[in-house]
Parts: C-alpha cells; sequence; structure tokens
C-alpha cells in the first residue's frame, strides 16, 4: 500500500469512527433528542483528526436523521426526523425544559465543567490547589476512624455528637456561644442554604442580597419561588438606610442572605457598625439573616471583626460554615448554627431527603479540630496564602497596571480585578479559556453587565499563576491592537 493510500485509509477509518462513536450514544440513549452535539473542534481534538474529517462524519450522520444542525447555534440530536430511532426516542431536554430546578446560567456551567479539567491554568476557581492540603496531619486523622467509627446504621439526621461538640467549640474560640444541639452537619454551605430555601422560607418572600453577590450565580432562590432583591453593597458596607427604606414597605416575609467576611467574589468585609446595624434591622422587622461565613479563617493580616451571629441575642441569624475552603471541598462537611427549634426542622428535612451527612468526614474532622491539628494547618495556610496574594498584586502591578485598578484584601483568596471599558470582558474570558487560562468573568455575579473578574490566588500553582497573567496581558494586547487596526 502507498502513502497515499495509506493516509486516505486512515482518513476513512477516523470518520467511520466518529460518526460510528456519535451513533452510538444516540442509540444506547446516552445522547437524547434535543442534545447539542461537542463544537468540530472538540471532536477533532478528541479523536485527533482535522475539522474536515469531522464535518464529513457529521454529514453521514444527518443523512441517516441521526442529527441536525442549526445555523449559529450548532449541532443537535435529531427530534425531527422521521427516522425509526428518532421517533421513539425521549427528548429529556423538552421534558426538563420547565422543571422545578433549570440548569444553570451558560457560563455557569461552562466554568463548572472546565474547572475539571486540569490541563487549564485555574486563575479563577474558589478552592485551594492541591498542594495546600494538609495530607500528612489530615492523614493522621484519617487513621482514627479505625477505632472512632462505630456506627453502620442510619441516623436520626442530626449528625455526630462528637463532631457537632467540636463544632461548638470551635465556634467558642470564634465569639459565637453555640451548643451542640444548636448545630447541624450538611455536605458544605450550598446544600446548607438548600435546606434553609426549602425547609424554612416560604414561596414569594423577599431574599435581600448585595448586588454583587455568589448567590446571583445560583437559581435556587428564584426557583423556589422567591424573590431576589440587590442591596447596594459599598465598601465595607452593605446599604442599611436602602435595607431599612425597602422592609418599611415590604409586606411579604424576608430575609437577608450575606457573606460578610471576605466577601465572595468582592473580598470586602463589612465594618464593626455595618454588622451592629444589620443586627437591629433585623430585630425591628423580624428580618432573619443567613451569615454565610465559609471565608473567615482566611484572614491573612489581622483577625476580621466578631460574626454577626456572636452579635444577636434573639436568635434571628443562622450562621453557615464549611471546611471546604480552608481544606478541600471533597470532604463535602459543613455545619449550620442556629436556634434549636430551627435545627430540629432542618434535620428532619434532612431526614426525607438523605437521612444526614455521612459519618466518616465528620469524624475525621473532630478528631482534626480536637488534637489542635486544624489551628496548625490554618498558621501555615496563611503564610502560604499571604505569599500567593503578594505574588498576585505583584503580577497585577506589573503587567496589568494599564488595564485594570484593584484593591489588596486583607484575606479570602481572590482578586476583584477592576478592568477598563476598553476590555471587552466575555471576548476576554472566551479568549483564555482558548488559550488554556480560566477566569471567573464578574457578570456571573450580578444581575447587571460589569468590568470585573475574579482571579484567585489559591486556585493555582504560583508558577501557573504567573504564566496565566502573562497570557492575560498578551491576549489583551493582541485585542487593543486589533482595535487600532
Amino acid at each position: 500500500m502507498s502513502y497515499m493510500q495509506d493516509e486516505q485509509k486512515k482518513t476513512t477509518d477516523s470518520y467511520k469512527n466518529i460518526a460510528a462513536f456519535i451513533q452510538g450514544k444516540i442509540e444506547a440513549g446516552e445522547w437524547s433528542a434535543g442534545r447539542k452535539l461537542p463544537t468540530q473542534r472538540a471532536l477533532a481534538e478528541e479523536f485527533n483528526v482535522n475539522r474536515s474529517t469531522v464535518i464529513h462524519a457529521l454529514d453521514i450522520l444527518k443523512d441517516k436523521g441521526y442529527i441536525e444542525s442549526k445555523s449559529g447555534s450548532g449541532t443537535f440530536v435529531s427530534k425531527h426526523s422521521s427516522s425509526d430511532i428518532s421517533r421513539n426516542m425521549m427528548n429529556w431536554n423538552d421534558y426538563s425544559k420547565y422543571s422545578v430546578y433549570p440548569t444553570n446560567h451558560q457560563t455557569v456551567r461552562k466554568i463548572n465543567n472546565l474547572e475539571l479539567d486540569q490541563s487549564l491554568i485555574q486563575l479563577g476557581k474558589g478552592e485551594l490547589h492541591t498542594s495546600l492540603f494538609p495530607r500528612d496531619s489530615f492523614n493522621k486523622s484519617l487513621r482514627t476512624l479505625e477505632n472512632t467509627f462505630d456506627n453502620y446504621g442510619y441516623n436520626d439526621g442530626t449528625g455526630d455528637d462528637r463532631f457537632r461538640q467540636a463544632i461548638s467549640n470551635y465556634l467558642k474560640k470564634r465569639g459565637i456561644s453555640s451548643s451542640p444541639q444548636t448545630i447541624l452537619p450538611v455536605s458544605g454551605a450550598l446544600q446548607a442554604l438548600q435546606l434553609i430555601t426549602l425547609g424554612l422560607l416560604q414561596r414569594g418572600s423577599t431574599v435581600y442580597a448585595p448586588h454583587v453577590s455568589y448567590i446571583h450565580s445560583l437559581h435556587m432562590f428564584r426557583t423556589s419561588g422567591m424573590r431576589i432583591k440587590s442591596v447596594p453593597f459599598t465598601s465595607k458596607a452593605l446599604d442599611a438606610d436602602y435595607l431599612r427604606e425597602h422592609l418599611s414597605g415590604n409586606h411579604h416575609s424576608s430575609v437577608l442572605y450575606i457573606n460578610p467576611t471576605f466577601h465572595n467574589p468582592t473580598t470586602q468585609t463589612i465594618s464593626s457598625n455595618n454588622r451592629k446595624d444589620l443586627v437591629e434591622i433585623s430585630n425591628q422587622y423580624k428580618m432573619p439573616i443567613i451569615e454565610d461565613d465559609i471565608f473567615r479563617d482566611l484572614w491573612l493580616d489581622q483577625e476580621p471583626h466578631a460574626p454577626i451571629s456572636s452579635l444577636d441575642n434573639s436568635g434571628h441569624t443562622l450562621l453557615i460554615g464549611s471546611f471546604s475552603k480552608t481544606m478541600a471541598p471533597t470532604l463535602r462537611i459543613g455545619w449550620i448554627s442556629g436556634p434549636v427549634d430551627v435545627i430540629d426542622k432542618l434535620s428532619d428535612l434532612r431526614m426525607q431527603l438523605d437521612y444526614g451527612t455521612s459519618y466518616l468526614p465528620q469524624l475525621a474532622l473532630y478528631d482534626f479540630l480536637e488534637s489542635g491539628r486544624y489551628e496548625q494547618h490554618l498558621l501555615e495556610l496563611r503564610e502560604e496564602l499571604r505569599y500567593r496574594r503578594d505574588m498576585l498584586v505583584h503580577l497585577l502591578e506589573e503587567n496589568m497596571d494599564d488595564y485594570a485598578t484593584w484593591e489588596v484584601p486583607n484575606g479570602g483568596m481572590f482578586i476583584w480585578v477592576l478592568f477598563s471599558e476598553e476590555v471587552n470582558i466575555r471576548r476576554l474570558f472566551t479568549s483564555l479559556v482558548g488559550q488554556g487560562v480560566l477566569i471567573n468573568p464578574g457578570f456571573i455575579y450580578s444581575s447587571y453587565p460589569n468590568q470585573y473578574v475574579r482571579l484567585s490566588f489559591a486556585s493555582s500553582s504560583v508558577e501557573e499563576m504567573r504564566r496565566g497573567i502573562l497570557i492575560m496581558r498578551k491576549v489583551i494586547e493582541q485585542h487593543q491592537m486589533t482595535v487600532l487596526e
């Protein structure tokens, strides 16, 4: 066989393999009617072929009636074909279109998927780089499970008593008096919000939140029939006067969601006086406060103000904590602290949903806390994060000074960067992904477009952080040159 014949056979085999792969997914029911196929570029990279080979494979599938193209939208599994396979297929996309929980914002979904791509430089991810996990010291706590784990059945949803006591001791050191009976283990802060939404809030309630907030990237409140009302959030303060004005005319039940310490994504920490104002407003209008305080332990320069819940003597504040930011999300362990009646109600809800949080991570964290290894880990972690923060600030000063401004955060894991109007944030996000860098654009945290980007100094190695910022500068400069031409 000649060289040309050999290459031709490879091409033939390639498009047949691609067509067979897609057809197999459809016929097996894995890819349902209406599902969008991967892009031609993604398929070409997956099968290590050129795009013309992919196009040839797709054309064959179109002729067979398996797929169809929509101009400007992409290629989809066919739902209109008269072929037997298409007639009998369940269109799960249409079926679930009006489900209780719709799919995430398109960009949020894309980020969630790309955060799992280890080939990308993660410049926006909200978790610690794997090198920052305390492997050796935590392994010691894992080894204690051999002697501490003795419950092999279902529980009452309230969690392990030893873990709840350890969290009670942990909170006491941070100025919060919470007995074990006021603490409910959960699988992270997001589940805490879901339990509060399903178990406590009424349909039609107003959820007040800062105008830029992590909560805006979630459908959770809206799909449960709540209305989200944005509150102006300036440096170190949520606008208390604005909140009072709206609450005085709001006849629906209301709740305030606030991430008061190293706020995600702006990194701001609200002042002590502002915290007192919010407690007064809560008492005056009988408005519960959801205090999401998962970044508190990541202070770098000085210990932050006392939690809102430590100032509240009326039982209006529900405190959410988690080890996802200080340890690792894979542990899936956090807690809610609140009045006993609330914890009892949410514990009952846990029994209806999943019978409670796994005991294994609870027991491992119980030992890690009680042994003092967690506090030692925090000392070492703060030192490393302080170095990384200063390094990212240095890189920004060297490379982004002409295009952006920022404030140096006192804690957390992010820098909230404001780019000039000449930088198209959506285009920057897309271009950087193409260059192997992932950032979190600010528009996913707000109902309004903005020029911000959330950059993390914790989620990548120092060398990756340096390369990522250099690539960002190159992308911006290339865009600027294109505009000038």
